[in-house]
């Protein structure tokens, strides 16, 4: 039912206290959103989840507790701009931990912790701004702990592809610079050939 009634003057005013704190919220949130940007994560996500997909084996600590080699497949979990490798999953709490990867916006960067043992405290163990860094010291901390005996370069079909992309690139390289040799040939053969037409008609005209 339609009410025809004036507005109170009290409504009046508790509307003019909303917008201009509507007003402050709206200005807050975008101070906020203009000091921090996002941090770029996609290449470390992407970097994991393509290795994941691997016959890589790394040591880890298994439910029992002891030595155990896993594929990368079950040590690594990547989701919501979080990726965890785990070292152990031991079903004593105070033995399980996993490294976690994460885009940190209130400091602009990408952390790396150690999350060890019941109710673990993260422990920083590296962080940068580049996702190229943190890749490498990933790649360092995973190279440590691989399980050599399992894992075979010459099965995995990432390397694979690798090896036909490196091999394809030398030949696209071979290919163009043998192109810029014919063309600097060609470009000696034009210069050789208009200094000979150059001299054959000083000679007639002296």
């Amino acid at each position: 039912m339609k009410n025809n009634k004036p507005i109170a003057p009290a409504v009046k005013y508790f509307f003019k206290r909303l917008e201009k704190r509507s007003a402050q919220i709206q200005a807050e949130l975008l101070a906020v959103n203009s000091r921090y940007q996002e941090v770029e994560f996609t290449d470390v996500e992407t970097f994991f989840r393509q290795i994941m997909t691997q016959n890589i084996f790394i040591h880890t600590v298994g439910l029992n507790g002891k030595h155990e080699s896993t594929i990368l497949s079950k040590a690594i979990f990547s989701m919501n701009k979080v990726v965890r490798v785990y070292y152990s999953t031991s079903f004593d709490e105070n033995k399980s931990g996993f490294i976690r990867l994460r885009p940190d916006q209130a400091e602009q960067t990408i952390i790396v912790e150690r999350m060890h043992g019941y109710r673990p405290k993260a422990e920083l163990l590296y962080a940068s701004k580049d996702q190229c860094h943190v890749i490498r010291f990933m790649i360092r901390w995973l190279i440590r702990r691989i399980d050599w005996d399992k894992t075979k370069l010459a099965n995995l079909d990432l390397y694979k592809r690798f090896l036909d992309e490196q091999q394809a690139e030398i030949e696209e390289q071979i290919a163009l610079a043998a192109a810029q040799q014919e063309e600097q040939e060609i470009q000696r053969a034009l210069e050789v050939h208009k200094t000979g037409k150059l001299n054959r008609r000083k000679i007639h005209s002296s």
